[in-house]
C-alpha cells in the first residue's frame, strides 16, 4: 500500500508543471502603470546623499515617470548660503550648468540642497513634481 501511494505521489508531482503555469522571467517582470506622475532624479536617486563622483558623472537631472512627452522647462537648484539665506541657480531644462556644478562642488560636506523643476507634457500641461532633497557628501 505504501509503495502505491509513493508511486502515485511521484507521478502527481511530475504532472504539476503540465497543469500549473511555471513562472518565467517574462511573467514575473513588474510594470509601472501607464500615466505615472513625473519625478526628478540625480544619479538614479530621488534624494539622499550625493558624492563628488556622482556629481561629476551627471550631465543632467533625470525625469522619470510615464507622462507622454514630459520634459523639464525650468530647473532651480537651491542651497542656504553662509548667512542662512536661500541661494539658487536656474536653467531652462534639466542640464546641470557649469555654475550649478561649481556651486555644489564648493559646498561643505553635509550641506543639503534641493532641486525644483517645472515639467510640462506634450500638450503643454504642467505637472506637479515633488522637490528632490539631497545632501552633499563631497
Amino acid at each position: 500500500m505504501i509503495m502505491i501511494k509513493q508511486t502515485f505521489l511521484g507521478m502527481a508531482l511530475m504532472l504539476i508543471p503540465a497543469v500549473l503555469p511555471v513562472p518565467t522571467m517574462a511573467s514575473t517582470v513588474l510594470r509601472m502603470p501607464d500615466g505615472g506622475p513625473p519625478s526628478v532624479r540625480l544619479s538614479g536617486q530621488a534624494g539622499g546623499d550625493i558624492n563628488q563622483a556622482q556629481w561629476d558623472k551627471a550631465a543632467r537631472f533625470e525625469l522619470t515617470g510615464c507622462v507622454a512627452g514630459a520634459h523639464v522647462t525650468e530647473l532651480t537648484l537651491c542651497i542656504k548660503d553662509c548667512t542662512g539665506k536661500d541661494a539658487s541657480l536656474r536653467s531652462v531644462d534639466a542640464t546641470i550648468t557649469p555654475a550649478m556644478r561649481k556651486m555644489i562642488a564648493n559646498l561643505p560636506v553635509g550641506t543639503p540642497f534641493t532641486v525644483k523643476v517645472v515639467v510640462k507634457d506634450a500638450k503643454d500641461q504642467a505637472w506637479d513634481v515633488p522637490v528632490a532633497r539631497y545632501v552633499w557628501k563631497g
